[in-house]
């Protein structure tokens, strides 16, 4: 009897968790279009009920803080393998490139999120972890003479970012493929776009 009920839980939390990826992948969707979209509106794009909906996120701003950590976590789970696997810091920024840009859509909503996210600590923290990687990274780089060491790292910092956007914009055209998109961001960066 206990193998049976513990059975029957299982597939009530695989239920859920697929229902909650679901929400979370159409919210993503849905609010990177309009921050406007209804709770009700992201529930049906994503095939689930209101009520499971709302079981799952009371607020907006709950399913938005749950749609932040997802798209955080999965830029830190595209990118763990840079450190181990990188020749040299400027070999990572490619590599970053390379990881960042098929996930336009969850980067997207990460450069919205400062518009319209609640606070949340530990959304705090994993945003916070990502920017001091990236400063280390572009700091490492000055270092080894890859970047020019003069400029300020923010600034550097932005540029890599604001990189991302043509490839995106690009990207949604189907004009390249993620690997000469990366290509072409990283190529820029290096060598801007002088003849």
């Amino acid at each position: 009897m206990k193998s049976i009920r513990s059975k029957g839980e299982t597939n009530i939390d695989a239920r859920v968790l697929r229902s909650k990826k679901l929400l979370i992948q159409a919210g993503r969707r849905l609010l990177n279009k309009s921050y406007e979209t209804s709770m009700s509106e992201i529930a049906s794009h994503a095939g689930v009920g209101r009520a499971t909906l709302y079981r799952l996120f009371e607020t907006k701003d709950d399913l938005l803080v749950a749609i932040a950590k997802d798209c955080l976590e999965t830029f830190e789970h595209a990118t763990n393998h840079i450190e181990t696997e990188a020749t040299s810091a400027l070999d990572a920024i490619r590599m970053f490139y390379s990881a960042i840009v098929p996930l336009a859509e969850e980067m997207q909503f990460i450069i919205n999120l400062a518009y319209f996210a609640p606070e949340d600590p530990e959304l705090m923290k994993l945003y916070e972890k990502q920017q001091e990687d990236m400063r280390v990274l572009v700091e490492l780089a000055k270092e080894e003479g890859s970047i020019v060491k003069d400029l300020d790292t923010d600034w550097i910092i932005n540029v890599l970012d604001a990189l991302l956007y043509p490839t995106w914009k690009m990207r949604q055209q189907n004009a390249y493929s993620d690997e000469d998109l990366s290509e072409l961001a990283f190529k820029t960066l290096c060598h801007g776009i002088k003849g």
